[in-house]
């Protein structure tokens, strides 16, 4: 199975969790094998432990208990537990977005940018664990660092080929797009880095105060890329809080 199965999955469930989808996808779709379910039930395992423990913490002995197999099937799969969660980090890394889309049609510009911030807002949080554990392993695994680097580089020339679309041809330079959606990109992974895997107390706080629900938090950081994205377009009425406070200000100096 690959990753877009997995994706699939979790397009069709909507679950928040990583583990749920691969868990929702041995149930619906198991391999028809019975080693590569058993293979699948050990990744399943690893994604838990990951999730709970930590990569660093994670033991062989831990994903075996968990997956209800004997130590030596492990070793017919995967050759050490750095093995295993490469195979489930790889899957991973193509599941939670790395910042908004633009390109759908089907909605305005501002508001596909809020709803995909609000997603990845709400996936960072159901897998904040193997977010961590990504971090963790990047720094050890230069292919896997090369996997994301890639994961990333597709995505933001996703995002600014879609917005080069909103203007004239030739109006926007596409390196000098690229590089915006790759800073704005940026600030929502700092952003939950700081929330939510590895939180900083004073951000937590002043997000408590300004912007107490992921919605709120998604609505002022989409008028940020809004008004990065389309400096000259109006931002939508009818924002609250921090968002319409954010609005104003970048409205006055748009006008200034």
């Amino acid at each position: 199975m690959n990753v877009a199965s997995v994706s699939d999955t979790a397009s069709r469930a909507e679950p928040s969790s990583f583990v749920d989808a691969l868990a929702l996808r041995l149930e619906e779709n198991p391999p028809k094998r019975k080693g590569e379910r058993t293979r699948e039930r050990i990744k399943l395992a690893t994604a838990r432990m990951l999730e709970r423990l930590g990569y660093h913490a994670m033991r062989v002995l831990d994903i075996t208990q968990e997956a209800g197999v004997a130590d030596g099937s492990f070793y017919v799969y995967f050759k050490d537990k750095s093995e295993a969660a490469l195979a489930v980090l790889s899957e991973f890394v193509e599941f939670i977005p790395p910042g908004a889309t633009v390109g759908n049609t089907s909605r305005s510009a501002f508001d596909t940018i809020r709803e995909t911030n609000c997603r990845f807002i709400r996936l960072s949080r159901a897998n904040a664990g193997l977010m961590r554990c990504m971090l963790q392993v990047v720094d050890e695994h230069p292919d896997y660092s090369a996997l994301v680097q890639d994961v990333n580089l597709n995505w933001y020339t996703r995002v600014s080929r879609s917005v080069i679309r909103h203007y004239p041809e030739g109006a926007v330079d596409e390196d000098s797009m690229l590089l915006v959606a790759y800073a704005l990109g940026s600030m929502m992974d700092e952003i939950v880095r700081r929330l939510v895997i590895y939180p900083d107390q004073n951000l937590i706080r002043l997000t408590d105060k300004i912007v107490p629900t992921d919605k709120a938090l998604a609505d002022a950081l989409s008028v940020l890329w809004f008004r990065t994205l389309y400096p000259a377009s109006e931002i939508p009425k009818g924002l609250r809080g921090a968002a319409a406070k954010i609005a104003q200000l970048s409205n006055e100096t748009a006008m200034t």
